[in-house]
């Protein structure tokens, strides 16, 4: 339970903050207002972070204080927003912990912690963040407040996804009463360039759509990127770009493929029903919540393709 970690949170002093590979804005946004938390009680906060975190979600100073390695030893290591410890970046250094805790919304999370609490209810970790501010009696900072709006906004697509939940927006709205400038944050993490429109052209090129016009896939190769490889420039590039194609009319499931490498790809799985593409993740070693999820595949893409066509079928 989440008592258990609150303990453990009492009793170290240097703690150790790591998030999935290529963090999304929930990920940055929960390990930043954690982070301000603990210094606010006094502890040794050390973040390992991905490069891979778009300059659009650093929006305020604690971002400051990333770094990608750590030779340290902790007291305590704590993972958020990720199901499993391999998708961690840093996981290697869990061991350099005494304890790991893990606290995540995720409904595929394998508790890899000694600690592990997983909320599937709460529609970001962010929300989970607020309620451990509550639970420890310390006011959210003007700064904290940020990074706790980015977490919420990012993960229920500005408030739009079956996620959200009543409890969402009351502690959104409990964030407004701290600051109000979050029309500024939106129109950061929300502004791209042309050479997203570029990529976007090569995604509706690539639309397949089958199953009573139920299920929508698409792709992008290694060609199409413009440095020829799927590096942190064309991530950032392509980072919510399934959203875009799920909201094509009618469309119940929509998948997004990316080449990472000759026979690597990516691929996004987003649900607009019933159907739980998390547990098309997990066939592929991914993860995710029914609604959203992820994973790699192997080999070229019109076989997976096939087959995940074999396997997305909607009512």
């Amino acid at each position: 339970m989440i008592n258990s970690i609150i303990d453990l949170i009492k009793k170290s002093n240097k703690i150790l903050i790591i998030t999935h590979k290529g963090p999304d804005g929930d990920a940055v946004g929960s390990v930043c207002a954690l982070g301000l938390l603990l210094k606010e009680l006094g502890k040794e906060v050390t973040y390992v972070m991905d490069n891979l975190i778009s300059g659009k979600m650093k929006i305020e100073k604690e971002s400051d204080y990333f770094v990608h390695t750590t030779e340290d030893k902790f007291d305590l290591a704590i993972a958020l927003d990720c199901s499993e410890k391999t998708f961690l970046f840093g996981h290697e250094y869990l061991q350099n912990a005494n304890e790991v805790a893990v606290i995540d919304h995720h409904i595929t999370n394998k508790k890899y912690g000694d600690k592990n609490y997983v909320s599937h209810k709460v529609a970001a970790v962010g929300e989970i963040i607020i309620d451990i501010y509550e639970m420890l009696g310390v006011n959210i900072s003007y700064e904290a407040a940020a990074w706790l709006y980015l977490s919420l906004a990012t993960d229920t697509g500005n408030f739009r996804y079956s996620n959200v939940t009543a409890d969402t927006h009351k502690k959104t709205a409990m964030l407004y009463e701290i600051r109000s400038d979050f029309d500024k944050i939106n129109k950061q993490i929300e502004q791209y360039g042309l050479t997203r429109l570029k990529y976007l052209s090569k995604v509706i090129k690539n639309i397949i759509v089958y199953n009573n016009n139920k299920v929508i896939i698409s792709y992008i190769e290694i060609n199409d990127y413009v440095n020829k490889t799927l590096d942190e420039e064309a991530e950032m590039q392509l980072q919510n770009m399934i959203d875009i194609i799920r909201n094509v009319e009618n469309i119940e499931v929509a998948v997004l493929i990316k080449q990472a490498e000759n026979e690597l790809f990516k691929v996004s799985l987003r649900s607009n029903g019933d159907f739980d593409v998390a547990a098309v993740a997990k066939q592929y070693g991914g993860g995710g919540h029914k609604k959203a999820a992820g994973c790699n595949a192997n080999g070229n893409i019109g076989n997976i393709i096939s087959e995940l066509k074999k396997t997305i079928t909607v009512q």
